[in-house]
């Protein structure tokens, strides 16, 4: 408390320097009723309209031309009448017009402001004839107000008065005809002084109107006089500008600020923000949005508020990222909004009105999330993303038709749905995988039995749940059993019954109940068989009694492996090495070169999965296809896609299409190729863009891994910038495929 009572003293203090050494300016004012000062010819009765003092004294005052022109010794005002006191300029009146206002006892008079202002100060030059007077003054204002500040003020008589001294030794003369003018009073009488008048903070900003006097001295055996003389005002104008510069709050905030430049008279200026905690300077800063005052304190302690807004750029910016793919009706996928620009804090999903940076949602049908996020300063930005959602494949029906003991049984899906896969199940959770298909045998049966199947559409997507197939097992003769085969396409195939009982006969049929007879006998041979087939055997006694159940026998074709896929791995200036990956169920391969009716063993041998051609040229183009070979001959695949390799010429710069980093010691890393290179630049990038590889040596390739990760099998982009031995530059963008 003490130091903010010495920093207010303080600055009283420094505020009455700096008014007290500010320059007093003339303030033109109208309303002076007598001419008090002789200027020259003819005479100083002719150009005065009234005594100063009683008619007894009958004195006036003089210019210096009236000196010279009376033959005057001493005294006289200036011609042009300026009157300076230290800093202060008084101007009086033109002397060839009323130049002074003359205010008797029990009289009031006012001077006008010809061109009204604000004003911190004003200073009143006059002075009191017949003895000292009490005056009361007041100011009147352009807007209709009038404030009383000197009561009883006691204004010094002209002749020996030291307060406020602005100008003595003028000296007067009478008011004559002349020609002697009884000059005296010289050097040291008459005397000027000033009158002050300090506005209050509530009047500085008005424009000053006019200037009251009252003349209120009480002499009771001296009327009319006391006299008091008004000659000229001059005033320390009042002057106060604030210019506000103001940032707006941006969605980083808040870092708004409002930085005032306040100029004027009344400087220095303190400053009190209605922040938290308050600012005391001119500018304020870290600011929310909003509105704001200032409380601007002048050197004098008058306070004047500014209020202002800081406006807010709303420049926050979000994205929501979903699942990459779609999900299944039900399941949940993770939503999460990633600020991108500003100090986002809260969040708000919709539909579902959910809360949170990232939040788990489980559409059953293809919906748009919107999230909107916001802060504590008003920020706001919206965002969205589709989380699509493939539907859930209808429970599936099951066709169960109950079989003899001792036989199978098949479970058929009931309209069954193009695109779908169906698995059979041991339990209606969990279990073992026992088939998959729209139909399925069951293994020989002696009891009831219960199987359960699910449906999984083309996206992926399962059945809400599993449906139960029970399996009813009835008591029948014992039936016969028989071997499913697998052969090639278009063969005769003899389908037997094993362990046939002596005195039984066996029949074949072309379906597991009903269908055609085919054939009776121990066995039965299939023609040309040229789809995958299910014959049925049934047993009849030799009491004639036939079991009510057959046995499945299917025979299944024998299907080529898939065709080998070939990539070139390297190329020199005299060899290609062309490789594939390991076809499933082959059990060797076989190539042919430029297109020739011959095959070879690889150069990696029978089960080999690459094949390096030497001794070529330059510049020489070879054309492989591959075959892998099956158990039998109608399961080697068809010839792969005939792939062409050139040999590297003097300058050639070669990146591989695919590498295969198993471990296995062949292609595990992708490099680049070429014996003409000084440097290169190679660049990985994964499907998002995001750089997972880098090198500038050429011994040094990809092996697949980012940050210790093996990265998953696909298709990743490259960029290469390499530098011949020449200076040349060879920019190569492209891709290139990871296998395992």
């Amino acid at each position: 408390m003490r130091s903010s009572v010495f920093i207010l003293a303080v600055l009283f203090i420094l505020f009455d320097f700096l008014q007290s050494s500010a320059q007093f300016t003339p303030v033109p004012v109208t309303g002076f009723n007598h001419d008090a000062i002789a200027e020259g010819a003819p005479n100083s009765l002719a150009t005065t309209t009234l005594e100063v003092d009683g008619a007894s004294s009958n004195k006036v005052m003089y210019t210096n031309a009236f000196r010279t022109f009376a033959g005057i010794a001493g005294g006289g005002l200036p011609d042009n009448g300026t009157i300076i006191n230290g800093g202060d300029t008084y101007q009086l009146a033109p002397f060839t017009g009323n130049n002074a206002l003359y205010v008797k006892r029990n009289e009031a008079f006012g001077l006008t402001v010809t061109a009204p202002a604000s004003f911190a100060r004003i200073r009143i030059l006059g002075f009191t004839t017949e003895g000292a007077s009490s005056l009361n003054v007041s100011l009147s204002f352009t807007d209709g107000t009038t404030t009383p500040y000197l009561t009883n003020y006691s204004l010094s008589d002209w002749f020996n008065g030291a307060t406020n001294l602005v100008l003595q030794g003028f000296g007067r003369c009478d008011r004559s005809a002349g020609p002697a003018y009884n000059a005296d009073a010289f050097p040291s009488n008459p005397r000027m002084y000033y009158i002050e008048v300090i506005l209050t903070c509530a009047d500085l900003q008005k424009q000053l109107q006019s200037i009251n006097f009252s003349n209120v001295s009480t002499f009771p055996n001296n009327a009319p006089f006391p006299n008091a003389v008004i000659l000229a005002v001059s005033g320390l104008a009042y002057s106060q500008t604030v210019t506000p510069v103001i940032t707006p709050s941006d969605c980083a905030g808040p870092n708004g600020s409002i930085a005032l430049n306040v100029t004027g008279s009344s400087s220095p200026y303190t400053y009190s923000w209605n922040t938290t905690p308050v600012q005391t300077s001119s500018t304020a800063t870290g600011l929310a949005p909003g509105n704001y005052s200032c409380t601007i304190t002048d050197a004098n302690g008058c306070n004047f508020p500014y209020n202002g807004t800081v406006p807010l750029t709303n420049n926050a910016s979000i994205v929501a990222l979903g699942p990459p793919a779609a999900i299944c009706a039900g399941n949940p996928a993770m939503l999460t909004a990633n600020v991108l620009v500003g100090n986002i804090t809260s969040f708000s999903w919709q539909p579902g009105n959910l809360p949170g940076q990232t939040v788990n949602v489980s559409p059953a049908a293809t919906t748009t999330y919107t999230v909107n996020g916001t802060n504590a300063i008003g920020c706001t930005a919206s965002a969205q993303v589709t989380v699509n959602v493939n539907p859930l494949p209808p429970t599936p029906l099951v066709i169960v038709t109950p079989i003899c003991s001792g036989s199978t049984a098949t479970l058929q899906i009931q309209s069954p749905q193009a695109g779908y896969t169906y698995n059979w199940y041991d339990a209606t959770t969990a279990g073992t995988l026992l088939a998959t298909g729209t139909s399925f045998t069951t293994p020989v049966l002696t009891a009831n039995t219960t199987y359960y199947v699910e449906a999984i559409n083309a996206t992926g997507c399962f059945s809400p749940g599993r449906t139960a197939a029970t399996v009813v097992v009835n008591n029948l003769p014992a039936a016969p059993s028989a071997n499913s085969i697998s052969v090639c396409p278009n063969t005769n195939d003899i389908l037997s019954v094993l362990n046939p009982q002596s005195g039984y006969t066996y029949n074949w049929y072309d379906a597991a109940t009903g269908g055609t007879l085919l054939a009776s006998g121990i066995s039965y041979t299939a023609a040309a068989v040229a789809t995958n087939s299910v014959y049925y055997v049934s047993a009849v006694n030799g009491n004639n009694c036939t079991s009510n159940t057959r046995t499945a026998v299917t025979v299944s074709l024998l299907q080529p492996v898939a065709q080998p896929v070939v990539t070139v791995t390297n190329v020199s200036f005299t060899s290609i090495t062309f490789s594939w990956a390991a076809v499933p169920g082959a059990v060797g391969y076989e190539v042919t070169t430029n297109g020739g009716a011959g095959f070879q063993t690889p150069s990696s041998g029978a089960t080999g999965t690459t094949h390096t051609i030497n001794g070529l040229t330059g510049n020489q183009t070879i054309i492989i296809q591959v075959r892998a070979l099956g158990p039998q001959v109608c399961e080697n695949s068809i010839l792969s896609v005939p792939v062409p390799a050139t040999t590297l010429s003097s300058k050639e710069v070669f990146v591989p299409n695919v590498f295969t980093p198993n471990g296995d010691g062949r292609n595990d890393v992708l490099l680049v190729y070429g014996n003409y290179i000084a440097s290169i630049q190679l660049r990985i990038f994964n499907q998002w863009g995001q750089l997972i590889f880098s090198s500038d040596n050429i011994s040094t390739g990809w092996n697949g891994m980012y940050k210790g990760q093996q990265q998953p099998v696909g298709v990743y982009a490259y960029t290469l910038k390499a530098v011949r031995q020449d200076g040349t530059v060879v920019i190569k963008k492209g891709s290139v495929n990871l296998i395992r």
